[in-house]
């Protein structure tokens, strides 16, 4: 990111916990991704915005002692967390890098694949960071992206409040010139920037109860000042969406069914 991309999240210690919430919610679906575009022991590996490391120390367990993954965030906070999860893990083919989507300073042409999740939608040029990482690929390198589209998101019972929340990610993100609705745009975005897609694919995730559930008003959470530095909302407004969506989570017989997910890759 840049000084013109404002991530709207907490970052570091403080949205550690949301982002093994959120790992444990993606991660069987991201597996399945890695599975289909071929990822093997041995891969040098880049995950460009990688946040606190949930799936760069899983790619480096992939690609075992003879690959390399280079994990690249903007954040020192979120860095600082991959550090000490890899160190955890007992990994020591991981390297970190403080640095832009936009420019991530690792050597163009070197990469088996580059991945990023959850990245683009903060960003005011996305198709400039895909372009960066398209450049990092060897010829034949596959570029992985996963990106969620706020848009298509429903609770049920139905509930306002759940609606309300969702309504004012996007409301942010048109302000900021950004697209919390990034998952439908990105075969275009691929397009534009010269890549030959290989294969989209969409999920949705529904959860029904636990932890899990939990994603929604902790994200809440982290962006209420955020909407009301936006004047989108109130504080008194945010409190009382966050009792809502914390007794929805609760009830077993709410379901949610959180952002849809755009997967899509593509070789260089």
């Amino acid at each position: 990111m840049t000084q013109d991309d404002c991530y709207t999240l907490a970052t570091g210690e403080l949205g550690a916990y949301r982002l093994e919430i959120l790992n444990r919610i993606h991660m069987p679906h991201t597996e399945f991704l890695f599975g289909r575009v071929g990822l093997r022991q041995g891969m040098q590996v880049a995950d460009i915005g990688c946040g606190t490391g949930n799936v760069s120390n899983w790619l480096a367990q992939q690609v075992g002692s003879s690959g390399l993954v280079f994990g690249v965030d903007s954040s020192s906070a979120q860095l600082e967390q991959v550090r000490r999860n890899a160190e955890a893990l007992g990994l020591s083919n991981i390297k970190l890098v403080e640095a832009s989507a936009y420019k991530s300073g690792l050597p163009y042409n070197s990469f088996d694949l580059v991945y990023c999740r959850f990245l683009l939608m903060h960003l005011t040029r996305p198709a400039d960071a895909v372009n960066e990482m398209r450049s990092l690929l060897k010829p034949n390198g596959v570029l992985v992206c996963e990106e969620a589209d706020f848009s298509c998101v429903f609770c049920d019972p139905p509930s306002p409040a759940y609606n309300r929340r969702f309504e004012l990610f996007l409301a942010l993100s048109d302000i900021r010139n950004q697209n919390f609705g990034m998952g439908i745009r990105l075969y275009r975005i691929f397009q534009e920037v010269g890549l030959t897609v290989s294969e989209v694919s969409m999920y949705q995730p529904t959860i029904i109860r636990g932890e899990e559930k939990r994603l929604v008003d902790l994200t809440l959470s982290e962006a209420a000042d955020a909407f009301i530095e936006a004047g989108l909302t109130t504080p008194e407004e945010i409190d009382e969406m966050v009792a809502q969506i914390r007794t929805l989570a609760t009830d077993e017989n709410t379901v949610f069914g959180i952002p849809r997910v755009t997967q899509i890759w593509a070789r260089k």
